[in-house]
């Protein structure tokens, strides 16, 4: 961690050390790495005319499931790799390579070579993932203000790589051919790590592993009846964290699908390919993301007991209420005579969503670090991670569904399951709140 004269020492940009920026750059190409490959993976396995791996749909999401699961745990190990042995600054590097490397297999589009391929992805992400974020807030002394801001430039990053990556994958592999768009993955990641290397000056010695002395090892406690509450309300946290990401992580899966092959994409002779969609979400984060935090701002000064749970609750209202759009999708489609409903459905679920999103994600992963135990802190931070992986687990078993019910079927069941369990918490945010024990954002 730099202390304050060693950063008034730093070189600066737009009052930021010039290693905020660099950071922000390698995980704008490595989101567009990742966002390029998950654009195309459930829809090149379901592919059987254009040299994809020809499975069911059903096959296709139980893979698309269990990948991102296995991925987001991989954060766990990843983390704990550069803190107790490499730092973050190498493992960000051996993730990148990883990444690259797997990608080069994915782009041969052969099978044994696509499966190995997924299992580099996995642990380069999950070296990568974790250690890169921290980097950025080793960046600031503790205490200074400018971290948050800087935190919201390297977001923008992010979104700035998910947002090209769908609609340039999605070309490139419609035009092209599979191999090409899996191979934008690799190229992505490529100009991430020149950046890195280019930046590696400005990181200083922020991501040396962290060892403990003796003196800081510090036994386990027993849990105090305030510390309990507080594990008790966290359960609760990861419950809605694991709903929420199972209903939004649609996108990659069965909206992917539904874009795919039920969706009327000819703009001007033109079909749009069904992976440019998946840039709608990072596209509209971009747009609303000021907006959303500057709603929350002013709510919290008229309505200064307004907690956390409440606002996850509403989060998940909008989520729910966004595949409206998909239910309307879903009846136009049957009956349409050609069997496509209306691009316009997909703009609107993608913007609920991200209001959604923006509602609950950064409130929840802020509030669970509050409120966690400081003792265990990284252990939760741990669990968020798997709990996300769950999440998308559970997105790939709703999907499936599509076996046993229709589309409809499915999307009106998610609208009301995200609008009750929203709904419940709004209602019951007060008492869930008293479990923080004083916390309440």
């Amino acid at each position: 961690m730099l202390t304050k004269y060693d950063f008034m020492k730093e070189k600066t940009f737009l009052g930021h050390p010039v290693g905020v920026f660099y950071l922000a750059f390698t995980e704008m190409w490595e989101r567009f790495a990742f966002y390029s490959m998950r654009a195309l993976l459930v829809l090149f396995l379901i592919d059987s005319q254009r040299g994809g791996m020809g499975w069911s749909q059903n096959e296709a999401l139980t893979l698309y499931g269990w990948f991102n699961f296995i991925m987001y745990l991989m954060s766990i190990p990843g983390g704990m790799l550069a803190d107790k042995y490499i730092g973050q600054k190498r493992a960000v590097q051996l993730g990148g390579i990883l990444i690259i490397i797997g990608a080069t297999f994915l782009a041969t589009a052969v099978e044994w070579a696509f499966f190995t391929g997924l299992v580099f992805m996995i642990f380069g992400v999950g070296a990568l993932k974790p250690n890169i974020s921290t980097m950025v807030g080793g960046l600031f002394p503790d205490g200074d203000m400018r971290r948050d801001e800087a935190f919201s430039i390297f977001y923008m990053g992010i979104n700035l790589g998910a947002m090209i990556a769908g609609v340039a994958a999605g070309i490139t592999a419609e035009v092209y051919g599979w191999n090409y768009g899996f191979g934008l993955t690799a190229v992505g990641m490529l100009i991430g790590q020149v950046v890195f290397y280019m930046g590696r000056s400005h990181f200083q010695d922020i991501a040396a592993p962290k060892r403990k002395t003796k003196s800081e090892v510090v036994k386990n406690q027993p849990f105090t009846k305030v510390e309990k509450d507080r594990v008790i309300l966290l359960l609760i946290a990861f419950l809605i964290v694991m709903i929420f990401w199972g209903a939004f992580e649609q996108a990659g899966g069965l909206l992917n699908i539904y874009a795919d092959q039920y969706t009327d994409r000819s703009v001007f002779n033109f079909e749009v390919p069904a992976a440019v969609f998946q840039s709608l979400n990072a596209a509209y984060i971009m747009i609303f993301a000021i907006p959303v935090a500057a709603f929350w701002a002013w709510a919290a000064s008229k309505f200064p007991k307004l907690s956390a749970v409440f606002k996850m609750g509403v989060g998940t209202v909008i989520l729910g209420l966004g595949y409206l759009f998909m239910a309307g999708a879903a009846t136009e489609k049957g009956i349409s005579p050609d069997g496509l409903s209306n691009m316009g459905w997909l703009f609107g679920i993608y913007l609920f969503a991200t209001i959604g999103e923006l509602s609950l994600s950064p409130v929840a992963l802020s509030y669970i670090t509050k409120v966690a135990p400081k003792r265990i802190v990284a252990s939760v931070m741990g669990i968020y991670f798997a709990v996300t992986g769950l999440g998308n687990l559970l997105a790939a078993e709703i999907g499936k569904q599509t076996e046993n019910y229709d589309e409809n079927t499915i999307f009106w069941g998610l609208v009301v399951f995200c609008v009750v369990i929203g709904g419940a918490l709004m209602v019951f945010s007060g008492k869930i709140t008293k479990l923080a024990h004083g916390i309440n954002n």
